[in-house]
């Protein structure tokens, strides 16, 4: 007699997002691609309830968070308690606005702009996943360094 092994449980993914119908599209679009979403709405109660990211596999955060800390802030905090946590960045911003530079948050960050369908996340998770960490810090360049 062969016995089967019992399948690997399902990555599980802490999705941070304060809008109810995104953080929706999202896990939908996360468990439709084999994942187990962990949703909460915001950085303040959330974090602390999810275990801040301990069982993760990989996050996904909003850059803006209506409870006052941003995306960044939410990064930081994962990334204290797991340097190496694979993390994609949704936003609104435009990729080239300051609000959306995401230099030196370390680990390996990948940013997701609004609008985005559920293939465009499950393919942000998974390449995310096997990204390679960034460094903690980044010199940022000024236009002045910039050679003609």
């Amino acid at each position: 007699m062969t016995e089967t092994a019992a399948p690997a449980p399902a990555p599980t993914v802490l999705v941070v997002e304060d809008e109810a119908l995104v953080a929706m599209m999202v896990a939908d679009a996360l468990a439709e691609a084999g994942y187990r979403p962990a949703c909460t709405p915001d950085g303040r109660t959330g974090l602390p309830a999810a275990g801040s990211g301990a069982e993760a596999t990989a996050a996904v955060v909003d850059l803006r968070l209506a409870d006052g800390f941003d995306g960044r802030w939410v990064v930081r905090d994962l990334r204290e308690r797991r340097p190496d946590l694979p993390v994609v960045v949704i936003t609104g911003f435009h990729p080239e606005a300051p609000q959306a530079d995401l230099r030196g948050l370390g680990g390996p960050t990948l940013r997701l702009c609004k609008p985005f369908d559920g293939d465009g996340l499950a393919h942000s998770v998974s390449a995310v996943l096997v990204a390679p960490a960034a460094p903690a810090t980044t010199p940022r360049r000024r236009r002045t360094d910039v050679s003609k």
